[in-house]
Protein backbone atom coordinates (compact mmCIF):
# COMPACT_ATOMS: atom_id res chain seq x y z
CA UNK A 1 0.00 0.00 0.00
CA UNK A 2 1.28 3.28 -1.10
CA UNK A 3 1.32 6.58 0.84
CA UNK A 4 -1.60 7.88 -0.98
CA UNK A 5 -3.61 4.91 -0.48
CA UNK A 6 -2.58 4.67 3.28
CA UNK A 7 -3.94 8.10 3.66
CA UNK A 8 -7.68 7.22 2.05
CA UNK A 9 -7.55 4.31 4.52
CA UNK A 10 -6.88 6.44 7.14
CA UNK A 11 -9.53 9.28 6.30
CA UNK A 12 -12.15 6.47 5.97
CA UNK A 13 -11.40 5.20 9.26
CA UNK A 14 -11.14 8.29 11.32
CA UNK A 15 -13.58 10.06 12.85
CA UNK A 16 -14.43 13.06 13.03
CA UNK A 17 -15.51 13.43 16.50
CA UNK A 18 -12.84 14.11 19.72
CA UNK A 19 -10.73 11.55 19.64
CA UNK A 20 -10.86 9.77 22.97
CA UNK A 21 -12.24 10.52 26.40
CA UNK A 22 -11.51 13.84 27.75
CA UNK A 23 -8.13 14.62 29.22
CA UNK A 24 -7.27 15.59 33.06
CA UNK A 25 -6.53 19.41 32.87
CA UNK A 26 -2.85 18.69 34.35
CA UNK A 27 -2.78 16.47 30.72
CA UNK A 28 -3.15 20.02 29.25
CA UNK A 29 -1.44 21.82 31.39
CA UNK A 30 1.21 19.59 30.41
CA UNK A 31 0.95 20.22 26.47
CA UNK A 32 1.66 23.71 27.12
CA UNK A 33 4.32 23.66 29.01
CA UNK A 34 5.35 21.28 26.09
CA UNK A 35 6.30 18.46 29.06
CA UNK A 36 6.44 14.55 28.33
CA UNK A 37 6.85 12.50 24.81
CA UNK A 38 6.24 14.09 21.50
CA UNK A 39 4.05 10.99 20.47
CA UNK A 40 1.99 11.36 23.75
CA UNK A 41 1.42 15.34 23.13
CA UNK A 42 0.80 14.75 19.49
CA UNK A 43 -2.38 12.84 20.32
CA UNK A 44 -2.94 15.07 22.91
CA UNK A 45 -3.47 18.13 19.94
CA UNK A 46 -5.03 16.22 17.97
CA UNK A 47 -7.95 15.43 20.32
CA UNK A 48 -7.90 19.42 21.70
CA UNK A 49 -8.18 20.50 18.44
CA UNK A 50 -11.47 18.88 17.68
CA UNK A 51 -13.21 19.44 20.89
CA UNK A 52 -14.43 23.04 21.86
CA UNK A 53 -14.76 22.67 25.25
CA UNK A 54 -10.98 21.47 25.21
CA UNK A 55 -9.94 23.95 22.77
CA UNK A 56 -11.47 26.27 25.24
CA UNK A 57 -9.29 24.55 28.35
CA UNK A 58 -6.08 25.04 26.13
CA UNK A 59 -6.55 28.83 25.45
CA UNK A 60 -6.90 29.74 29.30
CA UNK A 61 -4.15 27.32 29.71
CA UNK A 62 -1.86 28.78 27.55
CA UNK A 63 -3.03 32.48 28.18
CA UNK A 64 -2.13 32.05 31.87
CA UNK A 65 1.15 30.27 30.97
CA UNK A 66 1.90 33.75 28.90
CA UNK A 67 1.16 35.25 31.78
CA UNK A 68 3.73 33.76 33.71
CA UNK A 69 5.93 34.69 30.83
CA UNK A 70 5.78 37.98 30.39
CA UNK A 71 6.25 37.72 34.26
CA UNK A 72 9.58 36.74 34.35
CA UNK A 73 10.96 40.62 32.22
CA UNK A 74 8.82 42.82 34.40
CA UNK A 75 10.19 45.23 36.56
CA UNK A 76 8.12 43.90 39.65
CA UNK A 77 10.56 41.75 42.06
CA UNK A 78 11.17 38.69 40.98
CA UNK A 79 9.37 36.26 43.34
CA UNK A 80 6.54 38.43 43.54
CA UNK A 81 5.90 37.95 39.71
CA UNK A 82 6.23 34.23 40.05
CA UNK A 83 4.23 33.64 42.80
CA UNK A 84 1.35 35.60 40.65
CA UNK A 85 2.11 33.83 37.84
CA UNK A 86 1.57 30.57 39.44
CA UNK A 87 -1.32 31.51 41.03
CA UNK A 88 -2.79 32.77 37.83
CA UNK A 89 -1.76 29.04 36.46
CA UNK A 90 -3.62 27.65 39.64
CA UNK A 91 -7.00 29.33 39.07
CA UNK A 92 -7.07 28.48 35.77
CA UNK A 93 -6.81 24.66 36.19
CA UNK A 94 -9.13 25.02 39.33
CA UNK A 95 -11.56 26.56 36.89
CA UNK A 96 -11.44 24.01 34.42
CA UNK A 97 -12.08 21.19 36.77
CA UNK A 98 -14.69 22.97 38.54
CA UNK A 99 -16.08 23.70 34.49
CA UNK A 100 -15.77 20.45 33.33
CA UNK A 101 -17.82 18.98 37.11
CA UNK A 102 -20.35 21.69 36.87
CA UNK A 103 -21.51 21.91 33.22
CA UNK A 104 -20.79 18.51 31.29
CA UNK A 105 -20.31 18.69 27.72
CA UNK A 106 -22.97 16.93 25.30
CA UNK A 107 -21.72 15.69 22.52
CA UNK A 108 -22.95 16.97 18.91
CA UNK A 109 -24.78 15.23 17.28
CA UNK A 110 -25.26 14.65 13.39
CA UNK A 111 -27.88 13.34 10.46
CA UNK A 112 -26.70 10.96 8.07
CA UNK A 113 -22.64 10.72 7.49
CA UNK A 114 -20.47 13.43 8.24
CA UNK A 115 -18.36 14.64 5.37
CA UNK A 116 -14.33 14.36 5.60
CA UNK A 117 -11.49 17.12 5.54
CA UNK A 118 -8.06 16.68 4.46
CA UNK A 119 -5.19 18.41 4.24
CA UNK A 120 -3.33 17.67 0.84
CA UNK A 121 -0.52 19.34 1.07
CA UNK A 122 1.67 19.15 2.85
CA UNK A 123 2.09 15.31 3.60
CA UNK A 124 2.73 14.07 7.12
CA UNK A 125 6.28 13.64 7.64
CA UNK A 126 7.18 15.68 5.18
CA UNK A 127 9.97 18.35 4.80
CA UNK A 128 8.89 21.37 2.64
CA UNK A 129 10.47 24.08 0.82
CA UNK A 130 10.14 28.06 1.91
CA UNK A 131 7.23 29.55 0.95
CA UNK A 132 4.95 26.48 2.49
CA UNK A 133 1.73 25.95 0.15
CA UNK A 134 -1.16 24.66 2.06
CA UNK A 135 -3.52 22.49 0.16
CA UNK A 136 -6.93 20.82 0.98
CA UNK A 137 -10.14 18.71 -0.19
CA UNK A 138 -13.35 21.01 -0.67
CA UNK A 139 -15.80 19.88 1.67
CA UNK A 140 -19.69 20.24 0.18
CA UNK A 141 -21.65 23.56 1.80
CA UNK A 142 -18.67 24.51 3.58
CA UNK A 143 -19.02 28.83 4.09
CA UNK A 144 -15.30 29.16 5.12
CA UNK A 145 -12.13 27.28 5.98
CA UNK A 146 -10.09 28.65 9.28
CA UNK A 147 -6.45 27.02 9.38
CA UNK A 148 -4.51 27.15 11.99
CA UNK A 149 -0.48 26.57 11.90
CA UNK A 150 1.08 25.83 15.54
CA UNK A 151 4.52 24.70 17.03
CA UNK A 152 5.36 21.28 17.84
CA UNK A 153 4.64 22.16 21.37
CA UNK A 154 1.01 23.36 20.78
CA UNK A 155 1.58 26.99 20.49
CA UNK A 156 -0.73 29.03 17.94
CA UNK A 157 1.89 30.85 15.32
CA UNK A 158 -0.57 32.22 13.53
CA UNK A 159 -4.20 31.64 11.64
CA UNK A 160 -6.04 32.79 8.98
CA UNK A 161 -9.54 31.77 7.13
CA UNK A 162 -10.51 32.09 3.37
CA UNK A 163 -12.95 30.48 1.28
CA UNK A 164 -10.46 28.85 -0.93
CA UNK A 165 -9.02 25.66 -0.49
CA UNK A 166 -5.43 26.68 -0.69
CA UNK A 167 -3.49 29.10 1.41
CA UNK A 168 0.67 30.29 0.86
CA UNK A 169 1.90 30.65 4.36
CA UNK A 170 2.95 34.55 4.17
CA UNK A 171 6.84 35.74 4.49
CA UNK A 172 5.95 37.66 7.21
CA UNK A 173 5.33 34.10 9.64
CA UNK A 174 9.33 33.13 9.97
CA UNK A 175 9.48 29.27 9.75
CA UNK A 176 12.79 28.20 11.32
CA UNK A 177 14.79 25.43 9.06
CA UNK A 178 14.25 21.93 10.73
CA UNK A 179 12.27 22.99 12.73
CA UNK A 180 8.57 20.84 13.08
CA UNK A 181 5.43 22.56 12.47
CA UNK A 182 1.51 21.33 13.21
CA UNK A 183 -1.09 22.55 10.57
CA UNK A 184 -5.09 21.69 10.78
CA UNK A 185 -8.26 23.14 8.84
CA UNK A 186 -11.83 23.27 10.19
CA UNK A 187 -14.69 24.09 7.64
CA UNK A 188 -17.61 25.90 8.37
CA UNK A 189 -20.75 24.46 7.18
CA UNK A 190 -23.96 26.08 5.83
CA UNK A 191 -25.64 24.17 9.03
CA UNK A 192 -22.90 25.95 11.36
CA UNK A 193 -21.50 23.02 12.12
CA UNK A 194 -17.46 22.39 12.00
CA UNK A 195 -15.51 19.48 10.11
CA UNK A 196 -11.95 19.72 10.99
CA UNK A 197 -9.08 17.70 9.79
CA UNK A 198 -6.08 15.41 11.34
CA UNK A 199 -3.44 17.75 11.94
CA UNK A 200 -0.46 17.66 9.97
CA UNK A 201 2.86 17.81 11.22
CA UNK A 202 5.83 18.58 8.72
CA UNK A 203 9.35 20.55 8.73
CA UNK A 204 10.60 23.20 6.62
CA UNK A 205 14.41 23.10 5.12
Amino acid sequence: MNDEELQRAYLRAAPQAPIGPHPDPERIADLVRGSGREADRLALLEHVMRCPACRRELDLLRAANEGARAADTSRFPVRWMAFAAAAVLVIGVTSVFLSRTRTPVAPDVYRGQRPALTLVEPHAGSTVAQPVHLAWQAVADARTYHIELLSEHGDMIAAWNTTDTALAIPDSVRLTASQSYDVWVRATLDDRTDVSSPIVRFSVK
